[in-house]
């Protein structure tokens, strides 16, 4: 299952609480039983804000309600707005934190050069010169 990042709730003495991965591209936020996030207070909207991941994996948070606006680091939004790592959305009073993956860089493959081939070849050329003739080889059976 793809993680597009993480939901994290701050409790009211400003601390991490519980963490919500987000690993659908829509998490919805509201007092329905069917929000992936459910907040049962009675200011909070049925469907208060959501949040998408577009087609290139940016999350994008939406508030669906009119009465009591979600509030993006602080501020009111009327548009949907992206969401960047470690933004903080809040609803009545309630705080979340949206972090994304960390991302893991791909190690890159250190590619021999011609020279260091090169170098190979004369050691082993080498090796091959100081073995006498008469030497027992590894590989005789």
């Amino acid at each position: 299952m793809p993680r597009y990042g993480k939901i994290v709730v701050i409790k009211r003495n400003g601390t991490d609480g519980i963490v919500f991965p987000l690993t659908s591209t829509s998490c919805l936020f509201g007092r329905k039983t069917e929000c992936d996030i459910r907040m049962r207070l009675p200011w909070v909207s049925n469907e208060h804000c959501k949040i998408d991941i577009n087609e290139n994996k940016e999350a994008v948070l939406t508030n669906l309600s009119t009465v009591n606006p979600t509030q993006l680091n602080g501020a009111c939004f009327e548009q949907p707005v992206p969401l960047r790592h470690g933004d903080v959305l809040t609803i009545i009073d309630r705080s979340f934190r949206f972090e994304y993956p960390l991302q893991s860089t791909p190690k890159k493959r250190r590619s021999r050069s011609p020279k260091d081939e090169t170098l190979q070849q004369v050691a082993e050329v080498e090796l091959l010169h100081k073995q006498t003739p008469g030497a027992k080889s590894l590989d005789a059976s």
